[in-house]
């Protein structure tokens, strides 16, 4: 019995890992998505189908594992829906090994244990521990009760009962205990993947991810013969806020620019930090002139916006903005960001507050 126990909680923690890499992006928890939910429950018992094809014989028509481990796990994370569907799949799999008295016994005894388990996530107090140590207990509760029917021999019944105990508490709390590890673990990994991506101060794209939406733009707009552009933006005169007001003042301004740059742009532009005060915007699959429009609704959004700074200082602030497209068919992808940088530059030397492309500058 003990190898059989070994057997179903190595089961538990293969496929619970498994799981977990398939559907890391889209974990199962209470506001899930309906088709996630859906999804997980099929899971869970298909699991517990599997259990059930390493469990203890008991007799000649009953059979004792971890099914129910499965069970209560999507109910602690996902609530009703999960925990029925899987009691569904399980039930469907008990059937198909075989047709008898105990077969219908684990029928009734599977659904309230699924039952029972979305009522106890969903009423009852306390840390996730204490909630999963009441899971654990009422479904043993319900499995000890219907061997109880079905075996005859009730020495029998009280051995089987006390390992069967022995085993779900073992192998229940090593499964949350393995689940919540994982699931911690990745959500630090996509936090510091995250955070690596973003500037510190604004919360936008940093000049790395910069860097790498940049190539994967170009290297799209050339396999897919498609144009690109990109906006230069930078705050005029911001040295002298810093001078001026202080450089907790010049943050406020770049966080505030930031927030507004990120309520101009298109869903899938890139907007990034730069450095110091210079922001980019790249825009996939867009022409000069359409660059040139966003860029000026951008200069004249920026000149109307009251910043307002830590001392309560209502500031205006202007940018000067460097626009470039690329055409796959005529330029080389390097050229598009130092053709921007150019059309800046000439920006600042024609007045500031204006859009320049390496041709001409507008001030609308």
């Amino acid at each position: 019995m003990i190898s059989d126990l070994v057997i179903n909680i190595s089961l538990l923690m293969s496929f619970t890992f498994v799981w977990h890499q398939l559907f890391r992006k889209n974990r199962l928890t209470m506001s899930s998505p309906f088709y996630i939910k859906i999804v997980d429950g099929i899971l869970a018992g298909l699991l517990g189908v599997i259990l059930m094809h390493y469990s203890i014989g008991v007799n000649n028509i009953t059979i004792l594992d971890l099914r129910h481990i499965p069970v209560i796990l999507v109910a602690f994370y996902g609530g009703f829906l999960p925990t029925i569907i899987s009691a569904v799949v399980i039930i469907i799999g008990r059937f198909l090994i075989d047709v008898n008295f105990s077969s219908y016994v684990a029928l009734y005894m599977i659904a309230a244990i699924a039952v029972g388990a979305g009522l106890i996530v969903r009423y009852m107090k306390g840390g996730p521990w204490k909630r999963w140590t009441a899971l654990l207990l009422y479904s043993q509760l319900i499995f000890s009760a219907a061997l109880y029917i079905v075996v005859d021999d009730y020495s029998t019944v009280l051995d089987y009962a006390l390992f069967h105990i022995v085993s779900t508490l073992i192998g229940g709390y090593l499964t949350l205990y393995f689940v919540d590890y994982i699931r911690k673990t990745s959500e630090r990994y996509y936090q510091y993947k995250e955070n690596a991506q973003r500037d510190a101060l604004t919360g936008i794209y940093n000049v790395r991810s910069f860097d790498a939406h940049y190539n994967r733009i170009v290297k799209e707009a050339i396999e897919e013969n498609e144009t690109c552009a990109i906006c230069l933006i930078d705050v005029d005169h911001f040295k002298q806020i810093n001078d001026t007001y202080g450089h907790q003042a010049g943050d406020e301004v770049l966080k505030q620019l930031a927030e507004l740059l990120s309520r101009l742009t298109r869903s899938g532009d890139i907007l990034s930090r730069n450095g110091g005060e210079e922001f980019s915007l790249l825009l996939p699959k867009c022409t000069v002139e359409h660059a040139k429009e966003i860029a000026g609704r951008v200069r004249e959004a920026v000149f109307k916006q009251g910043f307002l700074l830590p001392d309560q200082t209502k500031l205006q602030l202007s940018v000067s903005i460097g626009v470039s497209a690329f055409n796959p068919v005529e330029e080389k992808g390097e050229a598009l960001f130092h053709d921007a940088d150019e059309a800046l530059y000439k920006a600042k030397q024609n007045g500031r507050n204006i859009v320049c492309t390496s041709w001409e500058c507008s001030y609308k």
